[in-house]
C-alpha cells in the first residue's frame, strides 16, 4: 500500500483589502474602464476649475465696504450682498419694526423645536395647536393694526423672511386641508368625492405660475367693485390650495399603504369613523408618507421664488431690483444669484435633515 506524500500548496498572494478608504476608492472610482475614464475626467475638470473658483469666491473677494467703489479686487464683490442685506432678508419692512419679523421667525423655530422637546403625551396637545395658531399670530404681529402696533402694510413685506413665513404658513394651513381632501377622495359619498377630486385635479394639474396669475389678475375681476382683497392674501390662498392638492395625493398614497387589518382591528374595538381615522390610521399615514411630505414642503418653499413674476418682493425679486439700482450697475448678478442659490440650498438641506430626524423618531421597526 503506497502512502501519499504530503505536498504543501504554493503560497497564495495576500487577499485584496476589502475595507478602508483604499478599498472604497478602488470599488467606487476605479472598478471598471468606464469608471476609470469618468473619474479621471471629473478630477481633471475639478483641478482645472476649483482653484480659480475658490480664489474668486474667497481669496480675492471683496468682503468689507459699503459701496461699489470698495470692490477694488478681482474677486467677487460680497460688499453688494452686505450693503443690501436688510432688503434681501426683510424687504422694505421698517427698520424700527424688524423685531416683529424676527419674533415670527423665532416663534416658527420654537414651534418646530416643541415637536422634538415635548414628551409624546403633550406633543399632540401642545405642538399641533401651536402650529395651527402660528400663521394667524404671525399675521397679527406683522400687520400690527389689530394689536395696537403701527400698521405695516403688506406691500412693505418682502425678502427672504417673506419666503420663509409664506411657505411655512401655506404648509401649516394646507396640511389639514390636504388631509380632508384625501378623505373626501376616498369617501363613499358622491358629492364629497366629486368636489375633492375636482379640487385636487384642478390645482395639481395647473402650473403654479398660471395659478399666481389667476390669483393676482383674474380673481379680483370676480369681486364687487368696492371689495379689495390684499394681493399677498390672494397669493397665500393660492399657495394653500396648490399645496393642499399635492398633500391630498401624498396622504392618499399613505392610506393605501395601511393594511386593511388596521381598519378591521379599529372596527373590532368599536371605534367610530373619526376615532379610527385620527387615532389609528392617521399616525401610520404620517409615518409612511414622511418622505413624500418633505418633498412637497421643499417644492412649495422653492416655488415661492415664482412670486417675482407678479411683483411680490420676495428674495429673488429684491436681488433683481438691487441689480438695476443705478449705484450698483457693475454687474454683480453672479454674486446675487449665487447667494440666493446658497441660501435656498441651505434651507432645503436643513429641511431634509429635519425630516430624516423625524423619520427616525417615528420609526417603530426593529431594524433600529
Amino acid at each position: 500500500m503506497s502512502v501519499k506524500q504530503f505536498k504543501p500548496l504554493p503560497a497564495q498572494p495576500a487577499p485584496i483589502m476589502t475595507a478602508g478608504p483604499i478599498a472604497w476608492v478602488r470599488d467606487n472610482l476605479f472598478s471598471s474602464t468606464f469608471n476609470i475614464i469618468a473619474t479621471i475626467l471629473i478630477i481633471g475638470s475639478l483641478v482645472a476649475v476649483l482653484p480659480g473658483m475658490i480664489d474668486w469666491l474667497f481669496i480675492s473677494a471683496n468682503w468689507s465696504g459699503t459701496s461699489q467703489s470698495d470692490c477694488v479686487k478681482d474677486g467677487a464683490c460680497w460688499v453688494f450682498i452686505s450693503a443690501w442685506s436688510q432688503q434681501i432678508f426683510y424687504g422694505s419692512y421698517p427698520t424700527d419694526e424688524l423685531w416683529r419679523v424676527n419674533l415670527c421667525l423665532f416663534l416658527l423655530a420654537g414651534v418646530i423645536a416643541l415637536s422634538f422637546i415635548l414628551p409624546d403625551r403633550l406633543r399632540n396637545k401642545v405642538a399641533v395647536p401651536a402650529f395651527l395658531l402660528l400663521p394667524f399670530i404671525g399675521l397679527l404681529f406683522l400687520d400690527g393694526s389689530m394689536i395696537g402696533l403701527p400698521q405695516v402694510t403688506t406691500n412693505l413685506w418682502g425678502g427672504f423672511s417673506l419666503n420663509v413665513l409664506l411657505a411655512a404658513a401655506s404648509i401649516i394651513i394646507a396640511f389639514p386641508f390636504g388631509f380632508l381632501w384625501a378623505l373626501g377622495r376616498r369617501s363613499d359619498m358622491p358629492f364629497a368625492r366629486s368636489v375633492s377630486v375636482t379640487c385636487i385635479e384642478f390645482f395639481r394639474g395647473t402650473p403654479i405660475l398660471a395659478l399666481f396669475f389667476m390669483g393676482s389678475v383674474m380673481l379680483p375681476l370676480f369681486f364687487p367693485a368696492d371689495v379689495n382683497v390684499d394681493k399677498l392674501l390672494r397669493v397665500w390662498i393660492i399657495l394653500v390650495l396648490f399645496m393642499s392638492a399635492y398633500m391630498a395625493e401624498v396622504f392618499r398614497s399613505g392610506f393605501q399603504a395601511i393594511p386593511s387589518g388596521q381598519y378591521e382591528a379599529a372596527d373590532s374595538i368599536g371605534l367610530g369613523y373619526w376615532q379610527k381615522t385620527l387615532l389609528i390610521i392617521f399616525p401610520q399615514v404620517i409615518k409612511v408618507s414622511m418622505p413624500n411630505i418633505l418633498a412637497t414642503f421643499v417644492m412649495v418653499f422653492k416655488n415661492t421664488v415664482f412670486l417675482l413674476v407678479i411683483a411680490v418682493p420676495e428674495m429673488l425679486q429684491v436681488i433683481m431690483s438691487a441689480l438695476s439700482n443705478s449705484n450698483w450697475l457693475g454687474g454683480h448678478a453672479i454674486e446675487g444669484y449665487l447667494f440666493v442659490a446658497f441660501i435656498f440650498w441651505a434651507c432645503c438641506f436643513s429641511m431634509s435633515l429635519l425630516a430624516t430626524s423625524i423619520e427616525k423618531k417615528l420609526d417603530t421597526s426593529h431594524n433600529k
